[in-house]
């Protein structure tokens, strides 16, 4: 989603205990479902398992994968954040009162190898442009550096970041550590945007 800026910080969580449950995990675990390093070649250097994902980027009604049963109460202070940020702000508070509460579109757990990138693009397509695009780092370090636009930065675990998804970003991963990010797509029905085409879209 555009919106002013290049990165928005949203909230910080305590993921003590996902990161220990995702650096427990067996290898062969990031490549039962993992379809978007094949599908989109910016992300051959990724690994992904889906909690909830549509490979037709649906809007609504999301397909809930049975991953997500493993993870759910893990990750579930992180989505308990996103929707208190949401729900504390009053031009959001009246969006939802008049078109229903906020809900999550896709939930994907992603795997950047060790000196791997994803090399710079735009997020396309109605849903993409008409979601809150938000990423949480679970294990990283110094050495990761995301770009969105002209502003580069190496994300803590924990911090809920929204980004702007719409300007050129990417991702270098130049340790020798294996990069886990949290993505979570956030829509909030009715929502009003301007995109960088300069087209409005409601949500």
């Amino acid at each position: 989603m555009n919106f002013e800026g290049e990165f928005r910080k949203l909230a910080e969580c305590d993921i003590s205990a996902l990161i220990q449950y995702v650096s427990d995990m067996p290898e062969e675990s990031w490549y039962g479902t993992s379809i978007r390093h094949k599908a989109y070649p910016m992300h051959k250097h990724t690994q992904s398992i889906r909690f909830l994902y549509d490979r037709d980027f649906r809007h609504t009604d999301p397909t809930v994968h049975p991953e997500y049963d493993d993870f759910k109460s893990l990750i579930k202070p992180c989505l308990v954040g996103i929707k208190r940020y949401f729900d504390s702000q009053l031009k959001y508070q009246r969006l939802q009162k008049k078109h229903g509460k906020g809900y999550f579109i896709r939930l994907v757990l992603t795997r950047l190898n060790s000196g791997g990138a994803i090399q710079k693009h735009f997020d396309n397509g109605f849903s993409l442009l008409c979601s809150h695009r938000i990423h949480m780092p679970v294990i990283t370090n110094d050495e990761v550096h995301f770009t969105v636009g002209e502003s580069v930065k190496a994300l803590k675990s924990g911090e809920l970041w929204e980004i702007n998804n719409r300007l050129l970003h990417g991702v270098e991963n130049s340790s020798d550590l294996n990069r886990v990010h949290l993505i979570m797509d956030y829509v909030l029905p009715g929502e009003k945007i301007i995109d960088t085409s300069g087209e409005q879209l409601i949500c």
